[in-house]
């Protein structure tokens, strides 16, 4: 008979399993989409989460799903999926000298709505 505390440690094991899995995912895109053109890129006042925030906000106003996720300790990611999951699009956001640089990849038609939806966070 398995005990509750074995129950709840096979729980935790694939939780952790499945979120590394789904963040491999992402990494792997993220590294397949910053070896694009950026297709925008910019500087803003905020700091990193307040800026990451208010993308996320603006972004997720558009009829395409929004993720994010924290690639390092200063920094953040927004991205933006397709129908089957796919990243299309995403915001690199990093600590600059007075706020955040950000830099935006991806090949979407709209990319530009977003691109301007990014700069009104600046």
């Amino acid at each position: 008979m398995k005990t509750p505390r074995f129950a709840a440690a096979l729980t935790l094991t694939a939780t952790v399993a499945a979120t590394a899995f789904a963040l491999g995912g992402c990494v792997t895109q993220y590294d397949s989409l910053v070896k694009t053109v950026p297709v925008g890129s910019g500087t803003s006042h905020l700091g990193v989460l307040p800026f990451a925030a208010c993308v996320k906000a603006k972004w997720a106003a558009r009829p395409l799903k929004t993720g994010e996720y924290t690639p390092n300790a200063d920094g953040d990611v927004i991205t933006v999926h397709g129908p089957k999951g796919e990243t299309l699009l995403l915001i690199d956001a990093e600590p600059s000298a007075n706020g955040t640089g950000y830099t935006i990849y991806g090949d979407i038609v709209g990319a530009a709505v977003y691109v301007a939806d990014a700069h009104t966070c600046d």
